[in-house]
């Protein structure tokens, strides 16, 4: 602790980092920074001291979760500090060269932007936050990576046939979803393509929006998560792009006999303390029991350009120029939806997928250690699920698998590897984002702004008749089921906070499905994906539900018809509202996670968090809405000032032209 206070000492008396001098931070009224700069490796040093000011110490911890020293300054982490250390941060070390030089310097450039606003700040700060360097910027880029592509399901499912040796780290349960459109100019009103960006994330996720300029090199404008110097979505002058998680197996899982995989050590420490794993030629032994070990081929682990990648985008200006940098395929997954100004609309599956043998093996799980099942190659991008300009004037995604991407222009699964996208249903979401793309010709910006906020439950529309038809045809109807009978004619099928008999519904869907694993009279059914599944397989369970429903809702809320804004909130700092939205599982395009709160009640805690649209016409057009705010500082309005619009479907003008950046300031500085 010492030698850091010597050496931010040191950092001090040296005075302010020459790249501060080539860089403006012009805060909008909204906190967003718009970054002016010389150079790019001035923006990206702007980016570190702009993300450090609003979510310095969230920051500081990332950087050095992916260090491998969380427990040495928290005291808390060391699993997760060994996995860092053996998996992230030597990868990231050895990785760095393979980045671009211009890239290179970025990451040195927004390490020094954090660590000169630690040093500028330092009182304000907690002191274990140490220096960071380009090395920890690269490896906490690789820890998201790998918080959405590492199999640990997979691997479970192969080690529980194993003896177990020790205990096994289980997989978390959230889910990762998003939405996104792309609306060509023949279903466009202006008759300029439309591109709608909504990401599902944990809030505690932090995405954060910035606007990027250096003349000559770039002009964009979009959202990543903190801790990194390079948006991952967004928009320029020409053309723009989102993402949704996809599911691509980007890994094999093998067992194998210990000697003959010629299994070696390895030493790891962490928090001073020596661990030792195992290492093969094939990859990372990840389980070992008796003479066998379980291991991994992963092509998450070895992702390391995708930086370069997403930053490359970000600066093309042509639909060639933009499908010639995704052909380097270096982002390891996630769904594409694309629009430009030239009335161009693209959608790809995405991802490293390596090319194996499609002999019926299901490389889901374990998968045979033979030279005929080891790959060597990934699918170059034009194997992979893709439509351009389709029929219907569209394209989508809601995290389902790629073959419903349009109804008007279907992709017909049998013309890929069967280990694309292997046995996933068409989701109720989306099916409710096709049928809004379906339910009218043409679409505006102030369309798709709306149509964002759908709040409508497709479950309800699915499973409510039967289950009404249920209750009324009973002769003798208990108090419960009368009460139901009554909330259910009533409500909307909708979680508007306004809304009465949601709360109701959801909970009888709880308690039924516990009952009844297969819950629909007619499953989902992939030759009728669009209007399968639907009504009630055990109607006298589902009318057990709903008495314990009605039941339950009156003990906790204290009348079964209670408002979803009086369960649902959101609390952000000192606002607390009423919420709209719920689970994406029920069919809602307007997706919103709860977590209880200690008042009993339900706090947003994910879902729908940054959200933009873009219309690119002449000038690229643009809205968009952060819900909980620019910054963490609870001190900063920029904290809770999104989430009333929010509440109120609501967006906020984006500021893109130079001339609307210098009219809405709010301040202006250098990062110094």
């Amino acid at each position: 602790m010492k030698a850091l206070a010597l050496a931010m000492a040191a950092i001090a008396l040296a005075g302010a980092h020459p790249l501060a001098r080539h860089v403006t931070i012009r805060r909008d009224t909204y906190g967003v920074p718009h970054i002016l700069a010389d150079s790019e490796e001035a923006a990206a040093y702007a980016m570190g001291w702009a993300q450090a000011e609003d979510h310095c110490v969230e920051v500081a911890k990332r950087l050095i979760a992916a260090r491998g020293e969380t427990f040495d300054h928290l005291g808390t982490g060391l699993e997760n500090d060994y996995f860092a250390k053996r998996f992230i941060y030597p990868q990231a070390k050895t990785s760095m060269a393979k980045l671009s030089p211009l890239m290179q310097s970025m990451m040195r450039a927004y390490a020094d932007g954090v660590n000169a606003y630690v040093v500028a700040h330092h009182s304000e700060l907690p002191p274990w936050i140490p220096r960071f360097d380009a090395f920890d910027v690269v490896a906490q880029g690789r820890a998201q990576i790998v918080r959405f592509a590492y199999p640990r399901a997979m691997i479970e499912s192969v080690i529980a046939k194993q003896p177990a040796a020790a205990p096994v780290e289980k997989a978390s349960g959230d889910e990762l979803g998003s939405n996104m459109w792309a609306i060509a100019p023949s279903r466009s009103k202006s008759g300029h393509a439309i591109l709608l960006g909504n990401p599902h994330q944990s809030w505690a996720a932090l995405y954060w929006e910035a606007h990027i300029t250096v003349p000559g090199k770039i002009n964009f404008y979009g959202s990543t998560f903190v801790g990194s110097p390079v948006l991952t979505s967004g928009f320029n002058e020409r053309l723009g792009w989102s993402h949704t998680v996809n599911y691509p197996d980007l890994d094999d899982v093998y067992v194998l006999d210990a000697k003959a995989a010629k299994v070696r050590p390895v030493e790891v420490v962490a928090a001073g303390r020596k661990r030792t794993y195992w290492e093969t030629d094939l990859g990372p032994v990840v389980h070992r029991a008796g003479d066998k070990v379980v291991v991994l081929k992963s092509a998450t682990l070895g992702a390391c350009c995708f930086a370069d990648e997403w930053y490359a985008l970000s600066k093309a200006k042509k639909w060639p120029d933009f499908k010639s940098v995704l052909d380097r395929n270096q982002i390891p997954m996630f769904n594409i939806a694309y629009a430009d100004a030239d009335g161009n609309i693209f959608y790809l599956w995405n991802g490293m997928v390596p090319k194996r043998t499609d002999d019926g093996t299901d490389y889901r799980f374990e998968v045979p250690g033979d030279a005929r099942h080891v790959w060597s190659q990934l699918h170059p991008t034009s194997e992979l699920p893709q439509l351009f300009n389709p029929p219907g004037g569209y394209v989508q995604n809601c995290n389902a698998p790629p073959w419903w991407t349009s109804a008007k222009a279907p992709l017909d699964p049998k013309k890929y590897p069967s280990y694309f996208e292997t046995g996933r249903p068409l989701s109720l979401r989306t099916m409710t984002s096709l049928d809004m793309l379906e339910s009218q010709p043409k679409f505006s910006m102030a369309d798709v702004e709306r149509l964002k906020f759908n709040n409508h439950m497709l479950l309800a529309d699915r499973v409510k008749p039967d289950l009404v038809k249920a209750i009324t045809d009973l002769a003798d109807r208990s108090n419960e089921l009368h009460r139901a009978l009554t909330v259910l004619s009533n409500w909307d099928d909708s979680t508007a906070a306004s809304s009465r008999g949601g709360v109701l519904f959801t909970r009888f869907w709880e308690i039924y499905t516990q009952k009844v694993p297969q819950p629909y009279a007619k499953p989902w059914d992939a030759a009728d994906p669009y209007k399968t599944p639907y009504g009630l397989a055990d109607k006298a369970a589902a009318l057990d539900a709903m008495e314990a429903a009605v039941q339950w809702t009156r003990l906790k809320w204290g009348r079964e018809d209670i408002e979803w804004g009086h369960v649902h909130r959101l609390r952000v700092g000192d606002v607390d509202i009423p919420a709209d939205g719920g689970s994406g599982l029920m069919g809602l395009f307007h997706v919103v996670d709860f977590t209880a709160a200690p008042d009993g009640r339900l706090a947003a805690s994910g879902g729908d968090g940054w959200i933009f649209a873009a219309e690119f016409g002449p000038k690229v057009k643009a809205v968009s809405l952060l819900a909980y705010g620019e910054t963490s500082a609870h001190g900063s309005k920029h904290s809770t000032d999104q989430i009333g619009l929010f509440a109120e479907h609501k967006y906020k003008t984006v500021f893109f032209e130079e001339a609307e950046v210098k009219k809405h300031l709010e301040r202006s500085y250098r990062p110094e």
